[in-house]
């Protein structure tokens, strides 16, 4: 069943503001740790996409110990959280493992190295097709005229059975047409590149050339297959985009975040086709 899909509205300051990615609370610069310590500035931490406001009660190197201000998710131990502290140009970025639920509102947490959400390396080349959207799509997706489509054939009840999954995004309008000027955009081949690894969240991949960008946050669409055998495989469309550009030598590699994470399910399809 298609789903419908507001975009979150984090989603539009990553697109505008630059994302650091840190290792430990005392990286944050010093003014800006001082008033997330003194409770003068909230943080954002999201439980499985969604955002959740807090204050930080205890802060040092890797160790965290946050109050939930608002609403509070249901957490477990050893659950991954991402913390966000947001200022007007940076966006620092944190990612820690719950250690200990303290109470209804507060929880104990030690932060691990960036990429911490499992990916799937794939073991060969499998070419997919990036094509860059404009802001003004993103921007309609934010104010609500526009809105995300994603359907895909993989769910608990049918991923024993399905042997060549999929999972597509469209940009659709109120009446639920596809918009015009996505529909374009699909009909362009898109620049050629090759999956490195794919998880829930996002995806690495890279270009076999130097290619150089004013901007490192781009909105895309990938597009592609991975085929393992003339029966089994998976193919995926998604909207997201890009968190840093880096050239390695004569490559260009792009790290992608999907506009919305993939269900469980459908990332364990594809784990499952190189078991």
């Amino acid at each position: 069943m298609p789903e419908k899909i507001r975009l979150p509205s984090y989603l539009r300051q990553t697109l505008y503001k630059r994302n650091l990615q840190i290792n430990s609370f005392d990286k944050l610069p010093r003014p800006i740790r001082a008033e997330v310590l003194f409770k003068k500035k909230e943080i954002l931490a999201f439980h499985q996409g969604k955002p959740f406001k807090a204050l930080v009660e205890e802060g040092a190197g890797k160790e965290l110990k946050i109050a939930f201000s608002e609403d509070k998710p249901t957490i477990k131990p050893n659950e991954n959280l991402v913390l966000v502290v947001a200022t007007p140009k940076e966006r620092y970025v944190l990612q820690g493992k719950v250690e200990e639920v303290v109470d209804d509102h507060k929880v104990k947490l030690a932060i691990t190295n960036p990429r911490m959400e499992e990916r799937l390396e794939i073991p060969r080349e499998e070419a997919v097709f990036i094509s860059f959207l404009p802001i003004s799509l993103f921007e309609a997706l934010f104010s609500e005229r526009y809105f995300l489509l994603r359907d895909t054939n993989i769910s608990k009840e049918t991923f024993e059975i399905v042997n060549k999954g999929y999972v597509y995004d469209l940009i659709i309008d109120q009446n639920e047409n596809v918009v015009d000027e996505f529909s374009e955009i699909l009909k362009t081949s898109g620049l050629v590149t090759f999956l490195k690894d794919i998880s829930r969240g996002g995806a690495c991949v890279f270009a076999k050339k130097v290619l150089s960008f004013d901007w490192h946050v781009l909105p895309i669409y990938l597009r592609g297959s991975i085929n393992v055998s003339d029966e089994k495989g998976f193919t995926l469309g998604l909207v997201g985009m890009t968190r840093q550009i880096r050239v390695e030598g004569s490559q260009t590699f792009f790290h992608i975040m999907w506009a919305r994470p993939l269900p469980e399910e459908v990332f364990a399809f594809i784990k499952a086709l190189f078991s």
